[in-house]
């Protein structure tokens, strides 16, 4: 298995690398952010593919011998996918500076991006978001869907669940828990761990690799 380098450039937030030498499953957990990913199977041709925003923890098949190097983009980075994925395929081995070829092929908006800034906030409701905004929160519903394709309330209840999944690792109860992270009861924050990651609190809490993927960079 491999790990995450951070960078500071506009669009790109992360680089990771892992390598599987048997036939396994991975499970994907949503992070707010899009992945430009080359896979290779035995040393063989490199393959290409742009991930998708998740709305919930997916099933992935690896295959053995694989090695799969990830471009991990900043939340509400657009991104011309039949141009990059073209030029990728046709020098997929001769491109030495990947964050160059992203900066050509991606953007994203200011008015996105401090959008998005704010409901990755405490904010109680898109309403609020769209209030310390100071736009209409109709105007906030267009920004975010035409620039995403995914409503405010998902990144409002996206970013909450990241926070508390990751706080299920701190020595507190899942009541003081849901408690802190604005849920209504500690059912209703069961519900929502379930809902987006596929799996219980109790289950989060025992298990290293689910934990560690909440910590490696993404939507906060």
């Amino acid at each position: 298995m491999g790990g995450m380098s951070i960078y500071s450039d506009d669009n790109l937030l992360a680089r990771w690398q892992t390598s599987v030498t048997e036939k396994s499953n991975a499970i994907i957990l949503p992070d707010g952010c899009r992945d430009l990913i080359l896979k290779t199977v035995n040393n063989g041709r490199p393959q290409w593919h742009i991930s998708p925003l998740f709305d919930q923890a997916k099933t992935v098949p690896l295959e053995a011998h694989s090695t799969f190097t990830g471009f991990r983009l900043k939340p509400g980075v657009s991104i011309a996918h039949e141009q990059l994925l073209s030029v990728l395929e046709q020098h997929a081995e001769s491109i030495d500076d990947i964050s160059t070829l992203l900066s050509d092929y991606t953007d994203i908006k200011s008015s996105v991006d401090e959008a998005l800034n704010c409901l990755a906030t405490e904010v109680d409701s898109v309403k609020q978001a769209a209030q310390e905004l100071g736009v209409s929160p109709r105007t906030l519903q267009r920004i975010i869907v035409n620039n995403t394709s995914k409503s405010p309330n998902y990144w409002v209840l996206l970013a909450r669940a990241r926070r508390a999944a990751r706080a299920l690792t701190k020595s507190m109860s899942f009541a003081e828990l849901a408690e802190i992270h604005g849920y209504a009861d500690q059912s209703h924050m069961n519900r929502e761990i379930k809902r987006w990651f596929n799996t219980t609190p109790s289950a989060i809490r025992a298990t290293p690799s689910i934990v560690s993927q909440l910590y490696s960079k993404g939507y906060d």
